[in-house]
This record gives C-alpha cells, structure tokens and sequence, in this order.
C-alpha cells in the first residue's frame, strides 16, 4: 500500500514554499499515489483518496465535480498553496461562471478531455497568477470514479515554479 507521510518543514508550505521534500515532485508524487489506487484495472475512487497518506500533497491539490450534460466542473476542494496561487477561493464555484475558466479555456478542455477519456493528462502552462515572482505551473488531471468506469470527479494536482 502507497504511504506518504513524510515528516513536514517545520515553516508553512503555503505560497511558494512548498515542503522541501516534494518541490519539484508534486505531480510524479501524485500520479503514484493515484496508480496505488487503482484495483483490477477500475479507476479509483473520491473515497480511495485518503488525505492522511498524503499529507504533504494537500496545499497542492484540487478536486472537482464533474456533471457531463453539458459539460462542467465545479470546485469542491482547494489546497492553501493553489489558493495562494489563484488569489481567489473558488471552492463551490463552477468553471462556466468564471470567465478565464469557462468554455473554451485551455483547462476547461483539458478537463473535458481527461473525464471524456478517464485517462491522465499532464499540461504545463505559462503562469498567470497574481505573483509575478512565478513563471510557469504544471498540473496533472486524474480521473475519479465511483463506479470505476464513469468519471465523476477530477484530482487535481499542481506545481508552481518560480522565475531563475
């Protein structure tokens, strides 16, 4: 059974400190802990992610709700160090009523195109948040599913990476 719970920095991993023994690993970190959960082929599950293995990944994190008619995606949870990042706590809105986010953004797409397929995507993108000490972010889209088969919701993992 995966189990990540290494020992925390003692100083906040929130904003651009992320706990220095994850930086730069985020994604690698979550995409093995994703595959741990996946049994006899069936995508996992919201209730197969459990916070308490991960502990170092949450300020990273994002999970979303998926609805597939018409297609859309809510935010039902965000990590303290991508709120930091998106200068704004989305939680509980839908990416249709925030226009950077709506149809036919570049992570509306991406997001259509992970739950369309139930299959992982990797995006690197030029950052666009409010510090401009930062240069680019990576995220990677996982499919959840309670049934296995169908997508219900995305976890969502994200790396910001600053400039020089």
């Amino acid at each position: 059974m995966f189990q990540f719970t290494a020992a925390l920095n003692p100083r906040s991993s929130l904003r651009e400190d992320v706990t220095r023994n994850v930086r730069g690993r985020v994604l690698d970190l979550g995409l093995d802990y994703w595959e741990s959960k996946i049994v006899d082929g069936r995508l996992p599950s919201r209730r197969d992610i459990e916070p308490l293995d991960i502990p170092d990944l949450l300020p990273q994190i994002i999970l979303l709700d998926v609805v597939n008619e018409p297609w859309n995606f809510r935010f039902r949870l965000i990590g303290t160090n991508v709120v930091y990042h998106l200068a704004q706590d989305w939680t509980g809105s839908w990416f249709s009523e925030i226009g950077h986010m709506a149809p036919p953004s570049r992570i509306f797409t991406a997001c259509v195109n992970v739950a369309s397929s139930a299959k992982p995507l990797r995006n690197q993108t030029p950052y666009v948040g409010p510090h401009a000490n930062f240069i680019s972010s990576d995220d990677l889209i996982l499919p959840l599913s309670e049934d296995g088969e169908t997508v219900d919701k995305l976890l969502v993992f994200v790396e910001y990476f600053p400039r020089g």
